[in-house]
Protein backbone atom coordinates (compact mmCIF):
# COMPACT_ATOMS: atom_id res chain seq x y z
CA UNK A 1 0.00 0.00 0.00
CA UNK A 2 3.07 2.75 1.08
CA UNK A 3 4.46 1.43 -1.86
CA UNK A 4 1.83 2.17 -4.63
CA UNK A 5 1.38 5.46 -2.34
CA UNK A 6 5.22 6.61 -3.72
CA UNK A 7 4.85 5.31 -7.10
CA UNK A 8 1.92 7.60 -7.30
CA UNK A 9 3.23 10.70 -5.84
CA UNK A 10 6.27 9.80 -7.87
CA UNK A 11 4.15 10.32 -10.99
CA UNK A 12 2.92 13.24 -9.34
CA UNK A 13 5.45 15.02 -8.97
CA UNK A 14 7.49 13.94 -12.64
CA UNK A 15 4.42 15.09 -13.99
CA UNK A 16 4.82 18.39 -12.52
CA UNK A 17 8.37 18.46 -13.49
CA UNK A 18 7.42 17.74 -16.73
CA UNK A 19 4.99 20.58 -17.06
CA UNK A 20 7.04 23.14 -15.39
CA UNK A 21 10.35 22.34 -16.91
CA UNK A 22 9.11 20.96 -20.58
CA UNK A 23 11.30 18.06 -19.73
CA UNK A 24 8.80 15.02 -21.26
CA UNK A 25 10.03 13.91 -24.41
CA UNK A 26 6.41 13.66 -25.77
CA UNK A 27 6.00 17.09 -27.73
CA UNK A 28 2.76 19.26 -27.37
CA UNK A 29 -0.02 18.65 -30.58
CA UNK A 30 0.57 21.05 -32.80
CA UNK A 31 -2.26 23.85 -33.64
CA UNK A 32 -4.47 23.97 -36.64
CA UNK A 33 -3.85 26.52 -39.05
CA UNK A 34 -6.99 28.07 -38.61
CA UNK A 35 -6.34 28.18 -34.46
CA UNK A 36 -3.19 30.03 -35.51
CA UNK A 37 -4.75 32.07 -37.81
CA UNK A 38 -7.18 33.69 -35.77
CA UNK A 39 -5.23 34.02 -32.81
CA UNK A 40 -2.15 35.94 -34.77
CA UNK A 41 -4.99 37.95 -36.47
CA UNK A 42 -6.63 39.01 -33.32
CA UNK A 43 -2.96 40.23 -31.21
CA UNK A 44 -1.54 41.37 -35.02
CA UNK A 45 -4.23 44.13 -34.99
CA UNK A 46 -4.48 44.75 -31.36
CA UNK A 47 -0.74 45.94 -31.33
CA UNK A 48 -0.55 47.98 -35.09
CA UNK A 49 -3.93 49.91 -33.45
CA UNK A 50 -2.50 50.63 -30.73
CA UNK A 51 1.04 51.60 -32.94
CA UNK A 52 -1.15 53.99 -35.21
CA UNK A 53 0.91 57.57 -35.99
CA UNK A 54 -1.98 59.65 -37.81
CA UNK A 55 -3.93 58.10 -40.20
CA UNK A 56 -1.02 55.23 -40.95
CA UNK A 57 -1.26 52.23 -39.38
CA UNK A 58 2.09 50.23 -39.54
CA UNK A 59 3.11 47.24 -40.58
CA UNK A 60 3.27 44.61 -37.44
CA UNK A 61 6.82 43.62 -39.22
CA UNK A 62 8.70 46.04 -41.12
CA UNK A 63 6.79 48.96 -40.19
CA UNK A 64 9.50 51.48 -41.63
CA UNK A 65 9.63 52.08 -45.43
CA UNK A 66 13.07 52.66 -46.51
CA UNK A 67 12.02 53.19 -50.19
CA UNK A 68 10.11 51.60 -52.90
CA UNK A 69 11.63 52.00 -56.06
CA UNK A 70 10.58 50.41 -59.59
CA UNK A 71 13.01 48.47 -61.52
CA UNK A 72 13.74 45.26 -64.11
CA UNK A 73 14.03 41.47 -63.33
CA UNK A 74 15.51 40.17 -66.65
CA UNK A 75 15.37 35.95 -65.95
CA UNK A 76 18.66 34.51 -67.64
CA UNK A 77 18.61 32.55 -70.69
CA UNK A 78 21.31 30.14 -68.89
CA UNK A 79 19.75 29.20 -66.46
CA UNK A 80 20.12 25.26 -66.00
CA UNK A 81 17.66 22.72 -67.11
CA UNK A 82 16.99 21.27 -63.85
CA UNK A 83 15.83 25.07 -62.73
CA UNK A 84 14.25 25.90 -65.24
CA UNK A 85 10.93 26.01 -63.66
CA UNK A 86 7.89 28.19 -63.65
CA UNK A 87 9.00 32.20 -63.71
CA UNK A 88 12.63 30.80 -64.91
CA UNK A 89 11.52 28.62 -67.96
CA UNK A 90 12.48 30.68 -70.42
CA UNK A 91 14.14 34.21 -70.92
CA UNK A 92 12.08 37.34 -69.71
CA UNK A 93 11.83 40.38 -68.26
CA UNK A 94 9.13 41.73 -66.23
CA UNK A 95 8.42 45.25 -64.54
CA UNK A 96 9.80 45.34 -60.13
CA UNK A 97 8.26 47.06 -57.49
CA UNK A 98 10.70 46.68 -55.03
CA UNK A 99 10.10 47.94 -51.25
CA UNK A 100 12.79 48.24 -48.79
CA UNK A 101 12.42 48.31 -45.08
CA UNK A 102 13.69 48.01 -41.69
CA UNK A 103 11.94 45.24 -39.59
CA UNK A 104 11.56 47.18 -35.97
CA UNK A 105 13.02 50.10 -35.85
CA UNK A 106 12.26 53.32 -37.20
CA UNK A 107 15.43 54.88 -37.24
CA UNK A 108 17.93 53.72 -39.90
CA UNK A 109 21.25 54.52 -37.71
CA UNK A 110 20.15 51.31 -35.57
CA UNK A 111 21.01 47.95 -35.44
CA UNK A 112 18.31 45.63 -37.29
CA UNK A 113 16.83 42.74 -39.36
CA UNK A 114 16.07 44.94 -43.10
CA UNK A 115 13.84 43.61 -46.08
CA UNK A 116 13.27 43.59 -48.73
CA UNK A 117 9.61 42.22 -51.33
CA UNK A 118 9.47 42.07 -55.17
CA UNK A 119 6.65 42.10 -56.98
CA UNK A 120 7.08 41.51 -60.44
CA UNK A 121 3.79 42.26 -62.91
CA UNK A 122 3.12 40.76 -66.31
CA UNK A 123 4.02 37.15 -65.55
CA UNK A 124 2.02 34.47 -67.35
CA UNK A 125 -0.23 31.51 -65.75
CA UNK A 126 -2.84 31.43 -62.48
CA UNK A 127 -1.40 31.96 -59.16
CA UNK A 128 -2.64 30.92 -55.78
CA UNK A 129 -3.70 33.70 -54.68
CA UNK A 130 -4.72 37.18 -55.22
CA UNK A 131 -4.07 39.08 -58.31
CA UNK A 132 -3.58 37.35 -61.54
CA UNK A 133 -0.27 38.46 -63.60
CA UNK A 134 1.96 39.71 -60.39
CA UNK A 135 4.45 37.53 -58.45
CA UNK A 136 5.78 38.30 -55.09
CA UNK A 137 9.46 37.25 -53.33
CA UNK A 138 9.79 38.58 -49.58
CA UNK A 139 13.78 38.74 -48.23
CA UNK A 140 15.03 39.12 -45.38
CA UNK A 141 18.68 40.84 -44.22
CA UNK A 142 19.55 37.11 -42.48
CA UNK A 143 19.44 33.86 -43.91
CA UNK A 144 16.96 32.45 -41.40
CA UNK A 145 13.93 33.39 -39.19
CA UNK A 146 14.30 33.63 -35.26
CA UNK A 147 11.41 31.50 -34.24
CA UNK A 148 11.45 27.61 -36.23
CA UNK A 149 7.25 27.07 -35.78
CA UNK A 150 4.10 29.38 -36.39
CA UNK A 151 3.82 28.39 -32.84
CA UNK A 152 6.83 29.64 -31.61
CA UNK A 153 6.20 33.11 -33.53
CA UNK A 154 2.35 32.73 -31.79
CA UNK A 155 4.04 33.07 -28.93
CA UNK A 156 6.24 36.25 -29.85
CA UNK A 157 3.38 37.56 -30.80
CA UNK A 158 1.57 37.18 -27.55
CA UNK A 159 5.12 38.42 -25.51
CA UNK A 160 5.15 41.55 -27.66
CA UNK A 161 1.11 42.40 -27.24
CA UNK A 162 2.03 42.53 -23.38
CA UNK A 163 5.27 44.02 -23.63
CA UNK A 164 7.03 41.32 -22.47
CA UNK A 165 9.32 40.11 -25.27
CA UNK A 166 12.70 39.51 -23.57
CA UNK A 167 10.59 37.18 -20.99
CA UNK A 168 9.73 35.00 -24.75
CA UNK A 169 13.40 34.49 -24.86
CA UNK A 170 14.86 34.21 -21.42
CA UNK A 171 11.32 32.53 -19.72
CA UNK A 172 12.60 29.84 -17.74
CA UNK A 173 10.05 26.88 -18.51
CA UNK A 174 10.00 28.08 -22.11
CA UNK A 175 13.08 29.70 -22.72
CA UNK A 176 14.22 30.20 -26.61
CA UNK A 177 17.70 30.87 -26.32
CA UNK A 178 18.13 30.24 -30.27
CA UNK A 179 15.76 32.37 -31.02
CA UNK A 180 18.12 35.21 -29.03
CA UNK A 181 20.69 34.31 -30.70
CA UNK A 182 19.49 34.35 -34.07
CA UNK A 183 18.25 38.37 -33.40
CA UNK A 184 21.49 38.71 -31.73
CA UNK A 185 23.53 37.46 -35.14
CA UNK A 186 20.82 39.39 -37.46
CA UNK A 187 20.66 42.50 -36.30
CA UNK A 188 23.16 45.03 -38.18
CA UNK A 189 23.72 48.28 -38.52
CA UNK A 190 24.23 48.79 -42.54
CA UNK A 191 25.31 51.73 -45.11
CA UNK A 192 23.17 50.62 -47.99
CA UNK A 193 20.12 48.13 -48.82
CA UNK A 194 21.47 48.46 -52.31
CA UNK A 195 24.78 46.06 -50.63
CA UNK A 196 23.16 43.51 -48.45
CA UNK A 197 22.22 40.20 -49.74
CA UNK A 198 19.00 39.13 -48.67
CA UNK A 199 17.36 35.71 -48.28
CA UNK A 200 14.00 34.14 -48.41
CA UNK A 201 14.30 32.52 -45.32
CA UNK A 202 11.57 29.76 -45.69
CA UNK A 203 11.45 27.21 -48.79
CA UNK A 204 9.01 27.19 -51.65
CA UNK A 205 8.41 25.13 -54.32
CA UNK A 206 10.13 24.92 -57.61
CA UNK A 207 7.92 23.21 -60.40
CA UNK A 208 6.63 21.17 -57.92
CA UNK A 209 6.50 20.00 -54.27
CA UNK A 210 9.29 17.16 -54.91
CA UNK A 211 11.75 20.33 -55.40
CA UNK A 212 12.12 22.57 -52.33
CA UNK A 213 14.16 26.00 -52.73
CA UNK A 214 15.29 28.99 -50.81
CA UNK A 215 15.76 32.44 -53.04
CA UNK A 216 18.19 34.75 -52.39
CA UNK A 217 18.96 38.67 -53.56
CA UNK A 218 22.41 39.18 -54.04
CA UNK A 219 24.06 42.74 -54.89
CA UNK A 220 25.96 43.25 -57.61
CA UNK A 221 26.70 46.93 -58.10
CA UNK A 222 30.03 47.97 -59.03
CA UNK A 223 29.90 50.99 -56.96
CA UNK A 224 29.29 50.47 -52.74
CA UNK A 225 28.22 52.53 -50.11
CA UNK A 226 31.31 53.11 -47.95
CA UNK A 227 30.08 55.08 -44.85
CA UNK A 228 26.88 56.54 -43.69
CA UNK A 229 24.62 59.25 -46.14
CA UNK A 230 23.25 61.79 -43.94
CA UNK A 231 23.89 59.84 -41.10
CA UNK A 232 20.62 59.81 -39.26
CA UNK A 233 16.95 58.24 -39.14
CA UNK A 234 16.82 58.47 -42.80
CA UNK A 235 20.42 57.55 -43.79
CA UNK A 236 19.44 54.40 -45.94
CA UNK A 237 17.05 56.24 -47.82
CA UNK A 238 19.78 58.81 -48.21
CA UNK A 239 22.16 56.02 -48.94
CA UNK A 240 20.25 54.46 -52.24
CA UNK A 241 19.48 58.06 -53.15
CA UNK A 242 23.18 58.82 -53.57
CA UNK A 243 24.37 55.51 -54.99
CA UNK A 244 21.69 55.43 -57.68
CA UNK A 245 22.58 59.36 -58.66
CA UNK A 246 25.84 57.40 -58.89
CA UNK A 247 25.38 54.38 -61.32
CA UNK A 248 22.30 52.27 -61.01
CA UNK A 249 22.27 49.05 -58.88
CA UNK A 250 21.80 45.73 -59.23
CA UNK A 251 20.82 42.13 -57.64
CA UNK A 252 20.80 38.50 -58.72
CA UNK A 253 18.20 36.36 -58.11
CA UNK A 254 19.58 33.12 -57.16
CA UNK A 255 18.52 30.03 -56.08
CA UNK A 256 19.33 27.16 -53.22
CA UNK A 257 17.91 23.96 -54.02
CA UNK A 258 17.32 21.41 -50.99
CA UNK A 259 20.01 19.06 -51.08
CA UNK A 260 19.69 16.95 -48.27
CA UNK A 261 15.94 16.89 -46.12
CA UNK A 262 17.32 16.09 -43.02
CA UNK A 263 19.76 18.95 -42.75
CA UNK A 264 17.61 21.10 -44.80
CA UNK A 265 14.24 20.86 -43.41
CA UNK A 266 11.31 22.44 -44.73
CA UNK A 267 9.30 22.96 -41.31
CA UNK A 268 11.83 24.43 -39.02
CA UNK A 269 12.18 28.21 -40.32
CA UNK A 270 15.32 28.77 -38.17
CA UNK A 271 17.55 26.76 -39.68
CA UNK A 272 20.04 27.71 -42.48
CA UNK A 273 20.53 25.68 -45.10
CA UNK A 274 23.99 24.91 -46.00
CA UNK A 275 25.53 26.67 -49.28
CA UNK A 276 28.19 24.87 -49.52
CA UNK A 277 26.47 21.78 -49.89
CA UNK A 278 23.79 23.46 -52.22
CA UNK A 279 25.44 26.95 -53.22
CA UNK A 280 22.93 29.84 -54.41
CA UNK A 281 22.50 29.39 -58.76
CA UNK A 282 21.84 32.87 -60.22
CA UNK A 283 18.80 32.62 -62.73
CA UNK A 284 18.03 36.44 -63.08
CA UNK A 285 18.80 39.94 -62.18
CA UNK A 286 16.84 42.64 -60.94
CA UNK A 287 18.20 46.03 -62.15
CA UNK A 288 17.10 49.93 -60.44
CA UNK A 289 17.86 52.90 -62.38
CA UNK A 290 18.12 56.59 -60.88
CA UNK A 291 14.39 57.78 -59.82
CA UNK A 292 12.46 59.89 -57.51
CA UNK A 293 11.42 57.98 -54.70
CA UNK A 294 11.75 60.59 -51.48
CA UNK A 295 8.64 62.64 -51.98
CA UNK A 296 5.94 62.36 -49.70
CA UNK A 297 3.37 61.45 -52.37
CA UNK A 298 5.83 58.54 -53.52
CA UNK A 299 6.05 56.82 -49.55
CA UNK A 300 1.96 56.93 -49.10
CA UNK A 301 1.98 55.32 -51.98
CA UNK A 302 5.07 53.02 -50.97
CA UNK A 303 2.06 52.41 -47.73
CA UNK A 304 -0.51 51.40 -49.73
CA UNK A 305 1.46 48.20 -51.64
CA UNK A 306 1.39 44.96 -49.90
CA UNK A 307 2.94 41.87 -50.70
CA UNK A 308 1.79 38.01 -49.78
CA UNK A 309 3.93 34.94 -50.87
CA UNK A 310 1.20 33.33 -51.84
CA UNK A 311 0.91 35.68 -54.77
CA UNK A 312 2.56 33.42 -56.45
CA UNK A 313 2.28 30.98 -59.26
CA UNK A 314 1.46 27.08 -58.52
CA UNK A 315 5.55 26.40 -59.59
CA UNK A 316 6.54 28.68 -57.08
CA UNK A 317 4.13 27.51 -54.03
CA UNK A 318 5.27 28.22 -50.32
CA UNK A 319 5.76 25.24 -48.42
CA UNK A 320 5.67 24.21 -44.95
CA UNK A 321 3.24 25.45 -42.10
CA UNK A 322 4.86 29.03 -41.29
CA UNK A 323 3.92 29.57 -45.26
CA UNK A 324 0.62 27.97 -44.19
CA UNK A 325 -0.49 30.92 -41.88
CA UNK A 326 1.23 33.38 -43.67
CA UNK A 327 -1.21 33.94 -46.62
CA UNK A 328 -4.17 34.49 -44.27
CA UNK A 329 -2.17 36.32 -41.66
CA UNK A 330 -0.67 38.84 -44.51
CA UNK A 331 -3.99 38.99 -46.25
CA UNK A 332 -5.66 40.06 -43.26
CA UNK A 333 -3.23 42.09 -41.72
CA UNK A 334 -3.82 44.31 -44.67
CA UNK A 335 -7.01 44.57 -45.01
CA UNK A 336 -7.30 45.74 -41.39
CA UNK A 337 -4.23 48.17 -42.13
CA UNK A 338 -6.18 49.96 -45.27
CA UNK A 339 -9.34 49.55 -44.06
CA UNK A 340 -9.23 53.69 -42.70
CA UNK A 341 -6.87 54.66 -44.84
CA UNK A 342 -8.32 57.93 -46.67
Amino acid sequence: MEMNQAKTRTSLLAGIACGLLSACSSEPPLASIDQLVTDMTQRIEAITAAEKLGDVVPRFNQPKTIACLDGQFEVHDDVPADLKKGLFAKAASYPARLRFANASEMDDSKKDIRGLSIKLSGVQGDVLWGEQGTQDFILNSYPALFVSTPEDFLGFIRARQQDEKLRFFLNPFNAHLKSLWIVFKARQKNNSPLDMQFWSTVPFALGSEQQAVKYSAIPCSGYQTEQPVNPGSNQLRSAIKAHLQQQPACFHFAVQTQADPPSMPIEDASVIWDEEQSPFINVATLTLEDQSFDTPQSLAQCERISFNPWQSLAAHKPLGRMNEVRRAVYANAEKFRNKERP
